[in-house]
């Protein structure tokens, strides 16, 4: 596709990793109003933020999945992709034990997580990722050889498993993994493969796209209002109080897909900002893999706290400001790491490239 065409998903890309960041300050503050917390305003904020984030896992598969499905399998992007995730589960924690900090790979077994980050899981979605484009090229062998209708059928058939049965479910059901898995990212991958596949449009507008997603958004930000408040009052419901924030939530699908849809339909002019654009969205994977190492998810929010101060349970506007100033800050220091790091192993890159070419 050309650069045109391609600023426009960077963007989203972007967009998509700036909302991880938000989900995660806002999680590991405590602005959300989890079974048994109070409602207070600032986590009626951080609510309304949560919702308007929450499709960000999605979007990013979606995005990724539109790509790779039309896209030569190379060995090589599994390598790099796998070293880049190596890279940062072993270094930070030697950085961080060097400087003083204390680190959780304390003894053998959570030693082994820094040195084997995909086999025991230290990123629940670098893992469920890696996995998801290392099949792909059986994924696209299956979704050129199945005829369009069946490819439908078996799309839906999986969302009826995998989405709509635990919407609206009032338990927890045992094979449900709430979109933190492989499984889930398979269906996503299969739905922006047919999307790419075929001349197929959700609403082919951006207003109405927009529309949809924004309108998801209100539905989960309803949700979290109304069953957090008949929870308080009822004692009941604990588990359907946060089942709207699940990624595989029908809400947060729709949501993801709307986003998806409007950006698709964007026109990004050529020049410096494309240039800029995609020029910083091969950094968003860097930036998840730094702020959410498992020994770098609080010193950041506690640096952050001491920075900006904390905002008081009164005052939702003031959790806001922070909020977005915490958000960009994170993503572009974490940003120029990783270029830096990008900088360092283009050469190993090219190599691991070459060779596969050779």
């Amino acid at each position: 596709m050309g650069a045109k065409r391609e600023a426009n998903f960077e963007l989203l890309r972007i967009l998509g990793m700036l909302m991880v960041v938000m989900l995660h300050y806002i999680s590991l503050s405590g602005s959300l109003a989890l079974p048994g917390n109070a409602m207070t305003p600032v986590r009626v904020m951080g609510g309304f933020l949560e919702s308007l984030s929450i499709v960000a896992v999605n979007v990013y598969v979606l995005i990724s999945g539109y790509f790779l499905s039309k896209t030569t399998f190379r060995l090589s992007r599994i390598v790099c992709l796998w070293f880049e995730i190596f890279f940062y589960a072993l270094l930070i924690p030697l950085i961080l034990k060097a400087l003083g900090f204390p680190i959780q790979g304390t003894d053998v077994w959570t030693f082994a997580s820094y040195c084997l980050p995909i086999s025991m899981n230290l990123y629940w979605f670098a893992t469920a990722y890696f996995f998801m484009v290392l099949f792909s090229p059986l994924l696209n062998h299956g979704v050129d050889a199945l005829p369009r209708k069946q490819l439908k059928g078996l799309i839906l058939l999986l969302l009826v498993f995998f989405c709509f049965l635990k919407s609206i479910s009032p338990v927890e059901l045992v094979t449900d993994g709430k979109g933190y898995d492989f499984g889930w990212f398979l269906v996503l991958y299969l739905i922006a493969a047919y999307l790419r596949r075929y001349p197929v449009r959700i609403t082919g507008k951006k207003r109405a796209s927009l529309l949809v997603y924004l309108g998801s958004c209100f539905m989960i930000f309803l949700l979290y209002l109304v069953l957090h408040l008949v929870g308080e009052r009822t004692g009941g419901l604990a588990y359907f109080q946060t089942v709207m924030f699940h990624y595989n939530f029908v809400f947060t699908l729709t949501g993801a897909i709307g986003l998806f849809e409007f950006v698709r339909c964007l026109k990004i002019r050529e020049g410096k900002g494309a240039d800029v654009i995609c020029a910083v969205s091969p950094l968003t994977f860097g930036v998840y893999l730094i702020h959410n190492h498992v020994d770098l998810r609080n010193l950041w929010i506690t640096g952050l706290g001491d920075l900006f101060g904390t905002a008081k349970d009164s005052d939702p506007l003031g959790f806001l400001l922070r909020a977005l100033l915490a958000c960009v800050l994170t993503f572009a220091v974490c940003a120029a790491l990783d270029g830096v790091r990008k900088a360092l192993f283009s050469g190993v890159e090219g190599l691991v490239r070459k060779k596969e070419n050779a």
